[in-house]
């Protein structure tokens, strides 16, 4: 009994997780877009790299801060260098041309104490920090741009799983149509109503509703698999099973049309991106270029040297202090040749991203026009469709009256359901073609 009530317990809690991650039930395009934001793989490296971005400004902006270190080290001096000195300067007592060794060492020394380094004036760190600055905002434009590709990329995979989803219960409804067909058509044979011909005719069209069926459902599978894929979620066959959208295809048209309201389209993002490309270009030249200058350096060191035969770093008379501050500078010279081709070679690079700029404008312009003039062709195209599904529709029901009443042929009403197929396979084409054309366009505006 007590395992039971676990593993219902168990079972609970995982369907209630799972249906607060919006899997189960209906899900509405604007909760998959939010799943998605929350939980891509794609957008949490973005994140992660964003704010790796603004550790490696942080890194800059300590680097301007001066450097200060204890170090400290024993040594044991196996062999104590010594070098010959006139021996009258220690001793006046001796013979003239006379010479003795000094050792200059002992056999154990130590040393500890604080150090200090810090650049007065370096120009490799003299707009470190500014480039890092364009960086992070080259990194946020990034984060951005990947944020509203995704959102056009769930708005598709969500439209292609409506679409996906109508057509396979269409083409239910044909099969369940085609085998009642094809049960009044034996019935008839039996009867020799029909030729064998016309049964056969019956049995057919029923065989390629089911093809398309079988067709149909993979395409579904593929969808929802894409979908859950962008939103995150493990692709299993039971959360195949549960994802069902919620929005139908003219609902859906309405929200696409109000997607991405409150921020700049992906497109305006990338010439804002390229912009600040730009920027850190024109940054990069001006930090090559005050490589000709010399770096001053500000070091110093305050500590104490230890010095005995014995090894005894306790004894307060061996330790003999030793400290100092001093400036050094280092001018460039054969450097600046090299200095001199890396400025060249930045300015070459500004300008192939102001090229790239440029580019960037005037795609965008003739994309935006082309997909404008598309979409109203679309709309159009949409709308018509619409109205010729909706006048199929009616053609059927009558030719069904028509057939149940002898004034038509079987043949002549198979025709008459394969029109209806065809309008609504280009009912559902053009609803696809108008929603990429506007997201296409949201993203180029």
């Amino acid at each position: 009994m007590k395992r039971i009530i676990i593993l219902f317990l168990t079972i609970f809690f995982s369907i209630l997780l799972t249906a607060q991650e919006g899997v189960t039930g209906q899900l509405s395009l604007d909760k998959a877009i939010d799943l998605s934001i929350r939980r891509s793989p794609g957008q949490n490296i973005q994140r992660m790299e964003l704010e790796e971005a603004r550790l490696q400004l942080k890194e800059a902006q300590l680097q301007h801060i001066p450097t200060i270190y204890a170090s400290g080290d024993l040594r044991r001096n196996l062999i104590i260098p010594s070098t010959p000195v006139p021996a009258h300067l220690l001793n006046p007592d001796a013979v003239e041309n006379e010479t003795m060794y000094l050792k200059f060492n002992t056999k154990w020394n130590s040393s500890a104490g604080l150090n200090l380094q810090y650049d007065l004036f370096s120009p490799e760190k003299l707009f470190d920090t500014d480039e890092k600055e364009q960086e992070l905002k080259i990194r946020e434009y990034d984060a951005l741009i990947s944020e509203q590709d995704l959102r056009a990329s769930v708005a598709m995979a969500y439209a292609e799983c409506v679409l996906a989803m109508e057509q396979e219960k269409l083409l239910k409804n044909d099969v369940d149509y085609f085998a009642e067909l094809l049960k009044t058509s034996d019935e008839l044979y039996k009867r020799e109503k029909v030729s064998l011909v016309e049964k056969n005719d019956a049995h057919k069209a029923y065989n390629e509703a089911l093809v398309n069926l079988l067709e149909a459902e993979k395409i579904a599978q593929e969808r929802k698999a894409e979908l859950l894929y962008l939103m995150g979620r493990k692709i299993t066959a039971e959360n195949i099973s549960l994802l069902s959208p919620k929005e139908d295809i003219p609902e859906l048209l309405e929200k696409i049309e109000h997607l991405f309201p409150s921020t700049a389209p992906a497109r305006r993002l990338e010439e804002m991106r390229q912009n600040e490309i730009v920027e850190l270009a024109g940054l990069h030249i001006k930090s090559a270029s005050w490589k000709y200058a010399p770096t001053l350096s500000l070091n110093g060191y305050f500590g104490t040297n230890y010095y005995n035969k014995r090894l005894t770093l306790f004894d307060s008379n061996s330790w003999r202090g030793y400290s100092y501050i001093g400036l050094s500078v280092k001018i460039p010279i054969t450097q600046s040749l090299q200095t001199s081709n890396e400025v060249a070679r930045l300015r070459l690079r500004q300008q192939i991203e102001t090229e790239n700029l440029r580019d960037i404008v005037n795609s965008k312009a003739k994309e935006r026009l082309r997909e404008q003039s598309q979409l109203e062709v679309r709309r159009k195209s949409y709308l018509l469709n619409k109205e010729n599904l909706v006048m199929s529709q009616q053609n059927m029901k009558a030719a069904q009256l028509e057939f149940e009443k002898g004034y038509i042929l079987q043949q002549d009403l198979m025709n008459q359901q394969r029109t209806l197929q065809n309008a609504r396979q280009s009912y559902l084409q053009s609803a696809y073609d108008i929603i990429t054309s506007l997201l296409t366009l949201k993203k180029i505006r």
